[in-house]
């Protein structure tokens, strides 16, 4: 097999997005917004991806366009995509996938393979592989976490009835769907191997390998004085369901156990667009703080970092970043996939939220306990997930499908 170093050639390569990954805020836009720098340093790299807005910021494209990137941009008006899936896709496709199928997507993407010959595509997101599987070109799809799986856990976790039909409808939609759209490509990365082992369930005979998620360990670092570390911090996308339920059992559960030992402890619920239901719990021991330019001094200054995860795919990038702050992390099993970490070593890991009350306790009293999790932490992701070991397996995995190499599964 040729050897990634001989990756010589400058090649012309195709990327599908299903957002623009700028502004860099949340898992599906810091992955390909690196992983687009990093290719368009040796490569030439033309980009298509949605927008959902009025209109498309002029400043978001051309921070794009600063990587040397060729771009375009396709407008998706939810309203529009939604009627337009109902009507035409509903029956067909899962939820996800039919609402980013859109014709404008689909005639520039067309236009651009029938006129420039390109060497490698990638689809990031099963939401773009349509887009892609009928064309005999080399096609790597970055489906990050196993869909079924996720699907699977939210309609089960869930005791909300329109939620619970919702998911429990796209979860059997993919089961139809997920283990034949990865036929259609040279090979499909996760970023875990719980992942991988989930899709291999499904479809044995495709070709799946690891890509992992990194962070920017020059960005996350560790505060000069550890003593400035204080109360319990919870940081996501809070208008997504998956933190909903987990801010709940914070709140609900977790928290009032953890004031019974220590009622003047604060919590901190950082991270953007906050929903009327988490705005309603700011009080004086609950602060939310929505929208922030840079999580970096809110990972610093946290003694715990709680996420009570629920679910069953993909890897928590907030975490990583948590970790390589120095911030030390109380989660469960599902929480750290895809993180090599060791409970008590790195991370405190539990199963109930007894368990996870208990932990926090753990690292608010203890000091010493608090500080070899923070050192551990650190010295973990520095070693396993810099951008940079992310980079030499996406090397590898493009020097794979380019080779022609596709036995091996």
């Amino acid at each position: 097999m040729i050897e990634p170093k001989e990756i010589n050639k400058k090649l012309n390569i195709l990327f599908l997005t299903a957002r623009l990954p700028y502004p860099v805020i949340g898992g599906d836009r810091l992955k390909p917004f690196n992983i687009l720098s990093y290719l368009a340093k040796e490569h030439n790299v033309t980009l298509v991806s949605f927008y959902q807005g009025k209109n498309v910021p002029d400043e978001y494209v051309n921070e794009m366009k600063k990587l040397g990137l060729e771009v375009h941009v396709i407008l998706l008006n939810p309203v529009t995509a939604s009627i337009r899936h109902f009507f035409k896709s509903f029956f067909k496709l899962p939820l996800e996938i039919g609402y980013y199928t859109q014709s404008e997507f689909k005639r520039i993407v067309d236009d651009l393979l029938n006129n420039k010959k390109y060497d490698l595509s990638f689809a990031f997101f099963m939401r773009t592989a349509e887009y892609l599987k009928n064309y005999k070109i080399k096609k790597i799809l970055m489906a990050e976490d196993c869909r079924v799986v996720y699907q699977k856990r939210s309609y089960q976790s869930t005791k909300n009835i329109i939620q619970k039909l919702t998911r429990w409808w796209e979860f059997n939609r993919l089961l139809k769907y997920e283990p034949k759209i990865v036929e259609h490509f040279d090979l499909t990365t996760f970023v875990t191997e719980h992942d991988i082992d989930s899709m291999l369930n499904q479809n044995p005979t495709a070709k799946y390998r690891l890509l992992t998620n990194g962070t920017d360990i020059n960005k996350f670092t560790t505060p000069q004085d550890f003593k400035q570390r204080k109360d319990i911090l919870f940081a996501g996308k809070l208008d997504i369901w998956a933190n909903v339920l987990m801010i709940r059992d914070i709140v609900n559960n977790i928290l009032p156990e953890v004031r019974r030992e220590i009622p003047d402890i604060k919590l901190n619920i950082v991270g953007a667009n906050p929903s009327g239901e988490i705005k309603a719990l700011e009080s004086g021991s609950i602060k939310i703080i929505p929208n922030v330019p840079n999580m970096v001094p809110y990972l610093q200054n946290a003694r715990v970092f709680l996420h009570p995860h629920v679910g069953g795919s993909g890897i928590q990038n907030k975490l990583i970043e948590a970790m390589a702050c120095g911030c030390p992390v109380v989660t469960t099993k599902t929480g750290i996939q895809g993180i090599p970490a060791t409970n008590g070593k790195d991370v405190l890991i539990g199963t109930s939220s007894e368990e996870l009350a208990y932990n926090t306790l753990r690292l608010l009293k203890d000091d010493e306990l608090a500080k070899t999790i923070s050192e551990n932490a650190r010295k973990l992701i520095v070693g396993t997930h810099p951008w940079e070991s992310v980079f030499e397996q996406l090397d590898k995995i493009m020097m794979e499908v380019l080779s022609g190499n596709n036995n091996e599964k």
